[in-house]
């Protein structure tokens, strides 16, 4: 029996990739400030990012591409240098694909849990 790829639900649908040229800055729980990759695809769900380093699959991370605000995402897969990351809430991908403001600074995630993860005195 043959079944067609379009009887997939939407939830389990991969979102269209566009190939790009841009830089992504990628904030651990681990490491102070961030880490710069090249970024070789984009959706609003995902990207894929050259020069994966270190990063495990099941990593949560804070992504900055263009003039997007920080976006927090999961590594889901690391191999031959280059890792796929999910992001948690769908992005712009037209925003990602802007220029940040000249002059404007990334900043590591400050607030909200990322900042806490690692803390041992959180019950």
């Amino acid at each position: 029996m043959t079944t067609d790829p379009s009887d997939k639900p939407p939830s389990l649908a991969r979102a269209t990739r566009t190939s790009v040229m841009l830089s992504a800055d990628v904030f651990r729980v681990d490491r102070d400030g961030a880490s710069q990759h090249r970024v070789t695809n984009i959706s609003e769900t995902g990207v894929c990012i050259a020069q994966a380093g270190d990063l495990v699959a099941g990593t949560v991370v804070v992504v900055a591409i263009g003039s997007v605000a920080p976006a927090a995402a999961n590594v889901v897969w690391v191999r031959s240098g280059l890792a796929g990351l999910a992001f948690q809430k769908p992005i712009d991908v037209s925003e990602a694909r802007r220029r940040r403001a000249s002059g404007s600074t990334l900043r590591p995630p400050a607030a909200g849990w990322l900042t806490e993860l690692n803390n041992p005195y959180k019950s």
